[in-house]
């Protein structure tokens, strides 16, 4: 994905819970993000009740701050599937795959700048 000339890495995604799964989802790869964060609508799309779920104040860049709500969910990425938290929040429109959560599920993630190209290597099994 490309915004002024800048790559900007994104993956197609997938939820899942409570046996239904959503639709693809394009979500921005972001090693400055600490955790992963999506629209609300994708939890309710799944049927998770956000007002039943403890809610958190996060902060994001420029000190804005937004609520949130944390599930533990599947997460779909190629053939492959992990149980991992994901802060949803109604304020939130683009769907963020972030350090806690995304990355650290992986042995290692790489930015090929010139080559537009993200690179990720598994875990050893």
């Amino acid at each position: 994905m490309y915004t002024e000339g800048i790559f900007r890495p994104v993956l197609e995604v997938a939820l899942s819970d409570n046996g239904l799964i959503s639709n693809p989802i394009r979500a921005l790869v972001d090693s400055g993000s600490d955790k992963n964060l999506f629209p609300a609508l994708v939890a309710e799309s799944l049927n998770i009740k956000l007002d039943k779920l403890n809610s958190k104040t996060l902060m994001g860049i420029g000190g804005v701050r937004i609520k949130a709500y944390t599930a533990k969910i599947n997460l779909h990425l190629y053939k492959f599937s992990f149980r991992t938290n994901i802060d949803f929040s109604y304020e939130q429109r683009i769907p963020i795959l972030g350090r806690n959560g995304f990355f650290n599920l992986f042995k290692s993630i790489k930015f090929k700048e010139e080559e537009k190209f993200l690179d990720i290597e598994l875990k050893d099994a």
